[in-house]
């Protein structure tokens, strides 16, 4: 008898932490599981390989995770029982500019402020003011924009009114709405470098600063913006944690066994064909993979309605991706700028090179044109600093991160394979520039690109090298995403569910797509639900 004849209860479709976590859920709830993935390890954007030099552990997706703690997702499943270990470093973020100076974000708001005080006392009280406020508001907001079924933005402004936001707030209103998060920063900070730094904790959760409607997320950004997590040994620990999860339940993890077609019968999703046979589903199919390939590729045109056939094929992916290069260093970088902040060598996370808010605007000008900067500007990461075991004693790893366009001006997405090796090095030597001189010349040994190409062949999810799934617009968000039929987790064609980062709310470690799926599903299949505790 073969492993498959028995058929499941749930078939999963992709083993990202989605997936994982509501095949997990599933099967603590005694459920017969599998999760099926084409891949060869388990994880999907948690995958951490050593791509430069043996024992240097880089993070080639996944690197920064936000809502550890937050997130009801890592508790219910017990993942800190399982094998993950987060650090959760004191300096979060900085900023160095070209003149020599430097913003810091510490896990002590007091530090942070003192840091912005240095630029602009008022912004320096502004900023405790807001943040205290949104503080006292996160649990609500995270409750409502996240971990529960998509609701309308109009729904959202009443939220507001009900908890009595609006009546004691002087940040959080109906007007965000219709705010891009620039004009939020301009409305109430006047030092463009503060706002470069706000602006760039938006812009690295793929939140546009000048998309106007944006800032209605943008107070739940900020309530996680000293929550930055490293997870110790690579965050393909936190992937090896869910599977352990699942097995322990009784479930299956079934790596190499890419599906090939969601079996519909009588309108009824009833199993998968793979390349070892037809594998039923007694209950349920879950795709965590993105909408696109779930409707376009996987089930007969005959099964899908001629509405959710149009809109899918309507869905927008982001127009700008990452550039990635990943690098093994002799040592943690020091900066000329710690002889104006020493606390600039402890930033976990740098943006090196946006100055004010007309340099994001400039710079996702020139993405979306297909063109790259001569000067690249950084966002970069030394995760040993928090890390030590990531890499050799006394060694490092580096991850450099750009904006960039799928498709080049010339050339197409192709000219990538020409131009992407000569690119790292443009990135290495804008970062060198900030080093102190003895470190710019010594401290990189190796490093290897990732081009947004060849990120979207690995990681076939990630169309066009979105690494959120779907664009970050207020018509792809919310009961918007990734089309209106398709928002609350159910599809047309029962038994199929969509329980990945297409949906609400979107990319990242959030784990919120499959927790909200879960919850659809249990309403929908009689599911006690034990992991709900509000």
């Amino acid at each position: 008898m073969g492993m498959f004849d028995q058929g499941f209860d749930a078939i999963i479709i992709g083993a990202g932490h989605n997936g994982m976590a509501l095949g997990a859920y599933l099967a603590k709830s005694g459920w017969s599981v599998a999760v099926l993935e084409r891949r060869s390890e388990e994880g999907g954007g948690l995958c951490t390989e050593e791509v430069t030099e043996p024992n240097f552990l880089h993070n080639l997706h996944s690197n920064y995770h936000s809502l550890v703690g937050i997130c009801p997702v890592y508790e219910d499943l017990g993942l800190t029982d399982n094998g993950v270990e987060y650090v959760h470093p004191d300096v979060q973020m900085g900023s160095i500019f070209a003149d020599g100076s430097a913003l810091t974000i510490h896990t002590d708001m007091q530090a942070t402020a003192a840091s912005f005080a240095r630029f602009s006392p008022k912004d320096a009280d502004t900023w405790l003011r807001l943040w205290t406020e949104v503080s006292g508001y996160m649990d609500l907001m995270v409750r409502t924009l996240m971990y529960a079924p998509p609701i309308a933005l109009n729904d959202i402004t009443r939220a507001l009114a009900s908890w009595g936001v609006e009546d004691k707030s002087e940040f959080l209103t109906a007007r965000l709405r219709s705010m891009s998060v620039a004009e939020f920063l301009d409305k109430h900070f006047e030092n463009e470098r503060i706002k470069a730094m706000l602006a760039f904790h938006a812009a690295i959760c793929a939140y546009q600063p000048h998309v106007k409607g944006l800032a209605v997320s943008y107070p739940v950004l900020l309530g996680k913006i000293a929550n930055w997590h490293v997870c110790k040994g690579g965050s393909h620990r936190l992937a090896h944690a869910l599977l352990r999860v699942i097995v322990k339940a009784g479930g299956r993890v079934f790596p190499q066994v890419p599906v090939h077609k969601i079996v519909v019968e009588n309108g009824r999703a009833v199993g998968v064909e793979t390349p070892d046979g037809f594998v039923r589903a007694h209950k349920l199919v879950a795709s965590s993979i993105d909408v696109n390939q779930t409707f376009e590729s996987l089930l007969d045109a005959d099964w899908v309605p001629e509405r959710t056939r149009r809109d899918v094929a309507e869905v927008k992916y982001q127009d700008a991706t990452l550039f990635n290069v990943h690098v093994a260093l002799n040592g943690t970088p020091r900066y000329k700028a710690a002889s104006f902040d020493p606390a600039i060598d402890r930033a976990w996370i740098l943006n090196i090179g946006f100055e004010t808010l007309a340099d994001f605007e400039q710079e996702l000008a020139r993405v979306r044109a297909g063109r790259l900067p001569d000067r690249p500007r950084l966002n970069a990461a030394v995760n040993s600093l928090y890390d030590p075991t990531d890499a050799p004693e006394g060694k490092a790893t580096g991850l450099l991160r750009v904006f960039a366009p799928f498709s080049l001006e010339d050339g197409g997405a192709d000219a990538w394979n020409r131009v992407g090796s000569g690119y790292g090095a443009a990135c290495l030597e804008r970062w060198r520039e900030a080093m102190i001189d003895e470190d710019a010349r010594t401290l990189v040994r190796r490093f290897a690109t990732e081009s947004p190409l060849q990120i979207s062949q690995k990681m076939i999810n990630y169309r066009f090298g979105d690494w959120m799934v779907g664009r970050i617009h207020p018509k792809s968000l919310l009961e918007h995403r990734p089309t209106d039929e398709l928002a609350q987790y159910r599809t047309p064609i029962a038994g199929l569910y969509l329980c990945g980062a297409s949906q609400h709310p979107h990319g990242y470690i959030t784990f919120a797509p499959g927790y909200n799926a879960l919850g659809v599903i249990a309403e929908d299949m009689g599911i006690e639900k034990w992991w709900d505790r509000v």
